[in-house]
């Protein structure tokens, strides 16, 4: 059949518009980033990628470009948090939210399946009877979130960093462990599954809170979500694109050791559920965390308090003091500090946490919490010493860890 002029033009101009179309689609998805093979094409290179120190996760140029194409341009929403990512108050913008566990919230914890920690018994020569050997621990499972896909740490900048994020991570949830272990008793612990979704900018950071009702904390680095048992951490950039280790590190702690805490107690106090997750993070930023803080790092953690607020306050804190949240940071970290360098015999704070590990999906009452950790009406006048001598003194304190460690050194 012969086509009329007027019929050629309509097939030529349709022809014209799908060839159109179809070049749209091919760039759109060329550029989308959701399809695996293209983050999965940039590991050769990704892999290749160097630690150059303990803070900086470095990706060489050629991986920078690849990822940053892959991934939607992974650091043009990161550089504002730079400055935020050295500080110490890294949680300070977080509302302080009082707990109020309500009905759901307390069946959904109690609906959790609890798995006790494996062990094997091991024969001890020197005690003469078995005893136990505990391990697995937690499971860890961290994944890069890409247009609502997840990546592994590896296929997207490189087994090189993958491994250090592990085994940094790892070595400091194994303290936290240990730590219990001591206070608690391994037979009385759990394993915790930690799931940490990491976001590349702050858009996805975003869309991933808002899914689950939470947008509102994305003002923060990291967040941990206990009705869905599951953390999101922002990943800190500076301007060169290289991670930011040691923040990174400080912020997957901080939320890892929160999904512990939920496993093991369930529903805490905000100001000790705040006040563990400082004190197995102060591991990350300090060699020697048993020191606590000199003068100057108080001041910019606490907002310059000049000493931490009293228990009263902690436990019910006024309008007031929900304004100034890293107040409550802070007071919080040195009431777990302080707690902590005690014999276990007056460490009081093991009441506490024993009985949160036996009630883990209620929330204890607070005059029962305030009576037994002041009995007497001297904690108050006991942390201001502490702190002195601690905070306030705290080069002479230095001096003396130094001369410790050389009379314990092995003698020539």
């Amino acid at each position: 059949m012969k086509l009329k002029p007027e019929q050629k033009i309509i097939i030529a101009i349709l022809a014209f518009v799908a060839a159109i179309f179809i070049v749209v689609q091919l760039f759109l998805f060329e550029n989308s980033g959701a399809d695996v093979s293209t983050v999965v094409e940039s590991n050769n290179t990704a892999a290749e990628q160097s630690l150059v120190e303990d803070d900086v996760i470095d990706l060489n140029e050629e991986a920078s470009e690849q990822v940053e194409t892959k991934l939607d341009d992974v650091q043009t929403e990161s550089f504002s948090v730079v400055q935020q990512d050295i500080s110490y108050t890294e949680h300070a913008p977080h509302p302080w939210e009082l707990v109020e566990v309500t009905p759901a919230q307390e069946q959904l914890c109690r609906d959790m399946a609890l798995e006790p920690l494996s062990y094997k018994e091991v024969y001890d020569e020197e005690l003469q009877a078995n005893k136990r050997i505990y391990s697995d621990y937690y499971e860890l499972n961290i994944a890069v979130l890409h247009n609502g896909k997840e990546y592994s740490v590896g296929s997207v900048y490189g087994k090189k960093t993958e491994k250090w994020i592990l085994s940094n991570i790892n070595r400091h949830l194994e303290r936290v462990y240990e730590s219990y272990f001591n206070w608690l008793g391994a037979e009385n612990l759990f394993k915790t599954p930690i799931n940490i979704k990491l976001a590349i900018n702050q858009t996805q950071y975003f869309n991933a809170l808002k899914e689950h009702g939470a947008e509102e904390s994305a003002v923060v680095r990291g967040v941990y979500l206990p009705w869905i048992h599951q953390a999101f951490v922002k990943i800190p950039f500076n301007d060169k694109g290289q991670i930011l280790g040691q923040p990174f590190m400080r912020t997957l702690v901080h939320e890892a050791v929160h999904a512990i805490n939920f496993i093991q107690f369930g529903y805490m106090h905000r100001w000790l559920q705040e006040g563990l997750a400082q004190y197995f993070t102060h591991y990350v930023d300090h060699a020697v965390p048993e020191l606590f803080l000199d003068y100057d790092e108080w001041e910019n953690r606490s907002g310059s308090l000049g000493s931490p607020l009293t228990l009263q306050e902690l436990i019910y804190p006024s309008d007031h003091w929900l304004e100034d949240r890293q107040a409550l940071y802070a007071t919080s970290f040195a009431f777990v500090q302080y707690f902590s360098e005690l014999p276990e015999p007056k460490n009081l704070l093991l009441t506490i946490l024993k009985t949160e590990n036996t009630q883990r999906c209620s929330s204890l009452n607070k005059q029962w919490v305030e009576s037994t950790l002041d009995p007497e009406n001297l904690l108050y006048s006991n942390i201001q010493s502490w702190f002195d001598h601690t905070v306030i003194y705290f080069s002479e304190r230095v001096e003396e860890y130094k001369l410790e460690q050389k009379k314990a050194l092995p003698k020539q």
